[in-house]
């Protein structure tokens, strides 16, 4: 359902419920009433509390149990209702309706917030609640005050919607579309780069021919210049691949040479535990393995900078399916997932949703940075695939690389 239609749909739930409220405890057979009330909240798939003007919990519907892994007898009749969203004691926007402090919001709501464009004396913020779920939710809270018949405020109504998705989709968007900006201007410089690059190639092999074998300096100069043109020209096509997956050669072939070869070449650390899973019996990939060589080269080398003192980095790989519905937003179907362990000291969860921003970094000052997850991320989407990573500070990362598996195995 569309999120502006949601939020409607909210701010209509609200507008009812207090309505309902004040009819229940200004009317006749109020218990009646309120009986019916309890069942409409209890109902409702939208998480929603009521508190009076004493800022004690009314109603805690089943919804808002099971988002906040409180039971509603725990918290009616208090005013604990914070501990569902936060660490510490804080107001919940229902509070500042209350209090009539809604206008200082900013105070401790200050990412996303404002006043309901359908309600009076109201007040919705958009937060990110680390409490909930693994890793935090994004959560709309949206209140409204209750008012007698003289316009005399008794309480307020609060509903909760959890709108990570869309935060994350939105967010996703304006990286694709910054990455594709870059992409372009990218390759528009690596082509050149390239160009140039062959060119003095070109001149450099010409003038090594026509140089003495006894002018030493002269061969040794021409030397650097040949590395350094190379290695120009080797960033040239990196950049390319970044804009547009490069120039791939498919093939269908197996990842496990692949796969042992990378960590053959990377494990001369005495300092490093290797810990390899690698089946020969994966399914083979349509794959340039050029590319998909610089990938993992690329995850282990970061494993490796991560342990500056040494540690164990797990390798393994495994055939899994993947449905329909998934965070990376792959086809359903089976994949060969790669997962590269580490235990070096982790990434915050602060940067995770940063580190495949363009030359975004943890690194300190000097060391080398450049386009290497973000590159990752690039090569393995033209590849029909994708990059997962999870990790905790203080307890090393694992990322997760998937690769649609061929539908029949090699031969």
């Amino acid at each position: 359902m569309d999120s502006p239609l949601v939020a409607l749909l909210i701010v209509l739930l609200i507008a009812c419920l207090a309505a309902l409220i004040y009819f229940i405890y200004t009317g006749r057979a109020w218990k009646h009433r309120e009986r019916m009330l309890q069942r409409i909240i209890q109902a409702s798939p939208i998480p929603t509390f009521v508190i009076g003007k004493d800022h004690r919990v009314c109603y805690w519907n089943q919804s808002l149990e099971k988002l906040s892994n409180i039971r509603a007898e725990a918290v009616i009749g208090t005013d604990e209702h914070w501990r569902a969203f936060y660490q510490e004691k804080r107001p919940c926007v229902a509070d500042l309706i209350v209090d009539g402090t809604a206008g200082d919001a900013s105070r401790w709501y200050a990412e996303r917030r404002g006043r309901s464009a359908w309600l009076e004396d109201s007040c919705e913020s958009v937060v990110f609640i680390p409490k909930l779920g693994e890793t935090g939710r994004w959560c709309r809270f949206t209140a409204a005050a209750i008012k007698n018949s003289r316009g005399e405020m008794f309480g307020a109504v609060e509903t909760i919607e959890d709108v990570s998705d869309k935060i994350l989709e939105d967010e996703e968007m304006l990286r694709m579309k910054k990455l594709e900006s870059l992409g372009t201007f990218a390759e528009g410089i690596a082509q050149d780069l390239d160009g140039l690059m062959s060119a003095a190639l070109r001149s450099i092999f010409v003038t090594k021919l026509s140089a003495g074998d006894e002018d030493k300096m002269v061969e040794d100069g021409l030397a650097i210049a040949e590395k350094a043109s190379l290695q120009v020209k080797k960033l040239a096509h990196q950049l390319i691949t970044f804009a547009k997956g490069g120039y791939p050669l498919w093939r269908r072939e197996s990842l496990v040479p692949l796969l042992r070869e990378a960590i053959r070449e990377a494990g001369d650390r005495s300092d490093i535990e290797w810990r390899v899973s690698v089946p020969d019996s994966l399914q083979p990939i349509e794959m340039d393995a050029k590319q998909i060589r610089q990938v993992i080269d690329n995850i282990i080398h970061n494993a490796l900078e991560a342990m500056p003192e040494g540690g164990v980095i797990a390798i393994d790989a495994q055939e899994v399916n993947v449905d329909a519905k998934n965070a990376l937003k792959l086809r359903e179907g089976r994949y060969i997932r790669i997962t590269v362990r580490d235990s070096g000291h982790g990434i915050r969860k602060e940067d995770l949703p940063r580190i495949f921003d363009p030359y975004f970094t943890t690194k300190k000052e000097g060391a080398r940075k450049g386009l290497g997850l973000p590159m990752c991320q690039s090569l393995l989407r033209h590849h029909q695939g994708g990059i997962a990573v999870e990790s905790e500070w203080g307890k090393g990362a694992a990322f997760h690389l998937y690769l649609p598996a061929a539908a029949e195995p090699i031969a």
